[in-house]
């Protein structure tokens, strides 16, 4: 393992925005992780885990830490199930299950970043998410240097949300994912996009794949020289259904999503493009002219500038819907 200094993280992020890290190493293994911990209690370091920079947005200045870019390779196929390292591209996981037949990630295709990220994350698009596919992942913890598995069940999913974003599980490096697919699956075009694209078309593993692209590009935004991106910046809020009725009752073209358990899914980005900002621009920010959910960065652009728009938008949602929006992407101060 190769330790570097006063690195430039904007190239390791979608955003291309970050100012250096003072120290940075490629991890590819659990030892390079060891060598990692004992440089950095060393030299009094706070370590900060970097997987494939897709959905954070890191600080403008310069970061006193040692920062470990995830870069644990390796792919193999037993059955159903495919073993995973965490620095692997998930679109590129994604793709090779449709190749061997296996079926359950389809959905999923075409989301950056990498494997660990996505677990972390427990990413989730067009009626599927992460857990729905996950059977277990190899952990390390930082503080013991223990390597542990958690089952599905043990990585606590819930909307967006894993042990990983928990204190109990800040402290654990995701080295390595199990996903239990089907070779005879059932397609999932239950969403309305997909509904409508397959309404006179024979759905399949592949089909949907190409579809699932196909969607994403006419819609979102993706990284260029010239614009960065994170995706999907804010969660979409989930209110109770009599919340949900009550706002209904003055805006009667607001979409609701049952989410169970009498809650109901909103659309984050038909919220903001009510507000009148979908286009918006501020500074080197902008809101995208293809979804509004989208933010991204141009030429120069700094995190302050994405943090500024970003709380106009909470901001204009608060006064106009009294909703909460809460950022998807991790916003590093």
């Amino acid at each position: 393992m190769k330790i570097y200094r006063n690195i430039k993280l904007a190239k390791y992020t979608t955003f291309h925005i970050g100012g250096r890290a003072e120290f940075f190493a490629k991890i590819k293994n659990i030892d390079d992780i060891k060598k990692a911990v004992k440089f950095a209690n060393k030299n009094n370091l706070k370590i900060f885990v970097l997987g494939g920079g897709s959905n954070i947005l890191l600080p403008d200045r310069d970061m006193k830490v040692f920062i470990l870019k995830i870069d644990i390779k390796g792919v193999s196929f037993k059955n159903t199930r495919i073993f995973v390292g965490a620095g692997e591209r998930w679109d590129y996981i994604v793709a090779r299950a449709i190749q061997k037949n296996l079926g359950g990630m389809e959905n999923l295709s075409l989301i950056p970043g990498s494997v660990g990220g996505a677990v972390y994350q427990n990413i989730g698009a067009y009626g599927v998410e992460l857990k729905d596919i996950l059977e277990s992942v190899e952990i390390m913890d930082l503080k013991t240097l223990k390597v542990g598995v958690l089952t599905n069940k043990g990585c606590r999913f819930d909307y967006r949300a894993s042990i990983f974003q928990e204190p109990k599980g800040e402290n654990y490096i995701i080295l390595k994912a199990v996903f239990k697919l089907s070779k005879n699956h059932v397609p999932n075009i239950s969403y309305p996009d997909l509904i409508k694209y397959f309404e006179s078309k024979k759905s399949s593993i592949q089909e949907i794949r190409k579809a699932v692209i196909q969607i994403r590009k006419s819609k979102l935004e993706y990284p260029t020289a010239k614009i960065g991106t994170a995706g999907s910046f804010f969660k979409n809020p989930i209110i109770s259904s009599e919340s949900y009725q009550l706002l209904v009752a003055d805006y009667q073209d607001l979409k609701g999503k049952d989410f169970g358990n009498g809650l109901i899914k909103l659309s984050a980005g038909q919220l903001i493009e009510q507000v009148g900002l979908r286009g918006k621009k501020l500074g080197n920010a902008g809101v995208s002219k293809k979804h509004a959910l989208v933010l991204v960065s141009y030429p120069s652009g700094k995190s302050a500038d994405i943090i500024k728009l970003a709380r106009l938008i909470q901001k204009s949602v608060k006064v106009k819907f009294n909703i909460s929006l809460e950022p998807e992407v991790n916003i590093m101060a």
